[in-house]
Parts: structure tokens; sequence; C-alpha cells
């Protein structure tokens, strides 16, 4: 019970961190610094873990990635391709939902944390004649933003996952695909219909003469896709053992100067427009959480809570509890990947249950999206609470009960896949 109350502790030293307008980099810091403590480390070890989070590759390709993202959304925005683009979509999308959902699905499709703060103005944009709140543009980027997280096969953690279970990627999404379907399901159920409640129909749209229809407004987005998905297949033959990210980065830059060859005003306006997003607070943000995660196991965490959950006969409890736990307190899909499915694919196998291992794998991982969906430390849902200013701390109950709901979704998945064949 100490090791929950703990976690519980560390998770309202944040929240309140952030009610008192400390920032929210400053807010994760400070319980990174009650999480080491609480688990036995000093002072100066929390002090030593800092540099060891942040002087490392994965966090530099992080920093990145987000810098990119931003700069890209800045441009796309500011040279009036985004706009252009959602024009046109518009002009094809009668249904409401789709309108609201089409962006974050398909900027899903990218393989980047914080991909999110992409979407999110084109969801604004989507809901100015739909009178939708701010706080239900709010999860409805950030929940359909992921629905294809349990079997596109691009992420980094279903990648690690294939791996670490000796199972091939196809065979993995052969397992995983019905988990879009659930994703979709909830979040129209518990998020989209309910926002769409009072919302006006459509009005007609309105045809527009001469030149492309504003589609080659998509140019620069479908650079950024489609290159992103070459960029990480060319990085992987290419250059095996580095991170695939760097493809993204690439592609996120040819895309950006897309953007600007594309603008239609002057270059030094779109740039001067480009400048106004608040970038250096984001990157505060990615390190607080990379802090957090180096004191998740320098401290032994995911350990203490593996030893409260149960032992080798426990294996189907603690692949719904684990990852969703880590998941939780990490917000990232390759920590509880990588934390806790080693632990259970070898409790499976010193257990003479090996051939289990396809089933936990999938009731793991969709423990573990509830946790990183339910989480207060996802970056996507950080920056996107940021980007239309709101609570993070308010906004919380909303979005964990359909990241609650994976949980038993992902058994009767699981069990249908495993014991119905």
């Amino acid at each position: 019970m100490s090791v929950i109350f703990s976690i519980v502790l560390v998770f309202a030293v944040m929240l309140a961190g952030i009610r008192l307008k400390l920032g929210l980099g400053l807010s994760i810091l400070a319980g990174s610094l009650v999480l080491a403590l609480l688990f036995g480390m000093t002072p100066a070890a929390w002090i030593k873990a800092i540099p060891k989070a942040l002087l490392t590759e994965e966090a530099f390709v992080l920093c990145a990635i987000i810098a990119v993202i931003l700069v890209f959304s800045a441009l796309y925005s500011a040279s009036g391709q985004s706009a252009r683009f959602m024009s046109a979509i518009r002009g094809r999308i009668r249904s409401r939902s789709l309108l609201l959902v089409f962006f974050p699905a398909l900027i899903g499709l990218l393989p980047m944390p914080g991909g999110a703060i992409f979407s999110a103005p084109m969801v604004q944009k989507a809901a100015e004649e739909l009178d939708v709140s701010p706080r239900d543009q709010t999860l409805i980027n950030y929940w359909f933003r992921h629905i294809w997280e349990l079997a596109w096969p691009l992420y980094p953690g279903l990648i690690l996952a294939s791996s670490l279970a000796a199972i091939p990627v196809t065979g993995l999404i052969a397992l995983m695909w019905p988990g879009p379907f659930v994703s979709i399901s909830l979040g129209w159920l518990l998020i989209l219909r309910p926002a769409l409640k009072h919302a006006p129909r459509l009005p007609a749209a309105t045809e527009q003469n001469g030149g492309d229809s504003g589609w080659s407004g998509g140019i620069p987005l479908l650079t950024a896709i489609l290159g992103s998905i070459a960029g990480e297949w060319i990085c992987a033959r290419l250059w095996p053992g580095r991170p695939m990210e760097y493809g993204v980065i690439a592609a996120l830059i040819l895309a950006s100067l897309a953007s600007l060859a594309m603008a239609r005003a002057r270059w030094t306006e779109v740039l001067r427009e480009a400048g106004k997003d608040n970038t250096l607070s984001l990157l505060a943000v990615v390190g607080g959480i990379f802090v957090f995660k180096e004191v998740l196991h320098q401290g032994h965490v995911v350990e203490a809570l593996a030893r409260i959950i149960g032992g080798g006969n426990a294996v189907f409890i603690m692949a719904s509890t684990l990852p969703f736990l880590v998941g939780f307190v990490s917000g990232l899909t390759i920590a509880f990947v990588g934390a806790t499915f080693p632990l259970l694919f070898g409790l499976a196998q010193s257990t003479g249950q090996e051939h289990l291992v396809p089933a936990i794998l999938s009731l793991g991982f969709y423990s573990g999206l509830a946790g990183i969906m339910a989480s207060p430390m996802h970056i996507c849902y950080l920056m996107t609470c940021n980007f239309f200013h709101q609570d993070p701390g308010k906004l919380l109950p909303r979005i964990i009960i359909p990241g609650l709901l994976l949980i038993p979704a992902g058994m009767v998945v699981t069990f249908l896949n495993t014991f119905w064949r």
C-alpha cells in the first residue's frame, strides 16, 4: 500500500505545482524529486540523475522531434497551407464527427512523440463552425491522435514488443488489429458524441473556383507523413541500431521547407508568425519527463510495484495491472513495454506458460495504453492542454474513464483471440 500511496503523493505534488502556476516542466521535476526521496534516493543521487537523464541520445532525439514538430506546425499554419487544405477537406466532408477526428487520426499515422500538438490547430479550425468547447477540442485531439497505437507497425513500442516476444511484426498486427476499432468506439461513445450533442449541422460547403481548390495545401502534410515512413525505413536499413526517429526529423525539416516554399505571404512575415510558439517551455516538459523516467529506473519503482501485485501464478493479473501502473507514472509507451514485458514474458516461461505469451502481450499492451492515455505525464496530453489553455488536472477525470475502459475491452479481445480461434 505504501508504494501506491507514494505514487499518488507524487502525482498530487505535480498537480499542485500546475495549479500554483509553477509550469509543467518544473512541476514534473518537483514530482521526480519527491519520487526519488520516497523510494530511497538521496538528494545528491537525484541531482546526479538529472544530467544522466538529459545527456542521452534518446533525450536529444525526442527534444529534436518536438522542436521540429513545433516549427513545422507553426510554419504550416502561418504560411496559410493549413487553412487552405482544411478548406479543401471541408468541401468533401459532410460528417461533423469525421471533420473533427480526420486530422488527429491522420497525424496519428506519424510515429512521433508530441504529434498531438501538430493536429491541434486543425481541430481548432474544424471546431469553429461546430461550437465545440476548447475542453472538448482538447479531448478529441488527444484521444483520436492515438487510435492507431495498438496496431500501427511504425510505432516504436510495437516494434520493441515484437522483438521482446520474438513475434514478427506482421504476426503482432494480426494479433492486435482490433485495437484501433476499440479505441475509435470508446472515443466516439465517451468523447465525440457528447461533444457534438448540441453542435449545429454543418452548413453546405461553398465551391472554390479556379486553381487547385486548396488541395496543394496538403503537400507539406503528406511530405511529413510519407517522408517519416520512408525515413524510418531508410534509417532501419542503412543505420541499424540507431534511432529510426532521425528519419522523422529529416522528413519534418523537408516538410517545413515545403511550407516556406509554398507560402503565399512574405517569408519574413511567415517566420515572425511562426516564432510566436513557446518552444522552450515545452522542451522543459520533455526534460522533466526524462528526469522522472530516470528516477523511476534508479528508484526501482517498477520492481516495487511488481512485488505488491503478485507472483508466478498471477501472470494475467500482473499483465493487466503492471503495464497500466508503469504507463500511468511514466506516460511513455516505450517505458511500460521495456520495463514490464521482459518481466511478464520471463514469468510466463518460468511457469511453463510460454504458449500464453501472445495473450500476455495483447493484454499488457491494452493495459499499458490505458495507463499512458490516463496519465498526466503523457507529453501529448500536456502539449494539447497547453495549446487549448486547459488545466491538465481539471481535465484528467474526463480522459481517465475511456482510458481505463481499454483494460476490460482488452481482456475481451484477448480472450476471443486466444480461446475462440
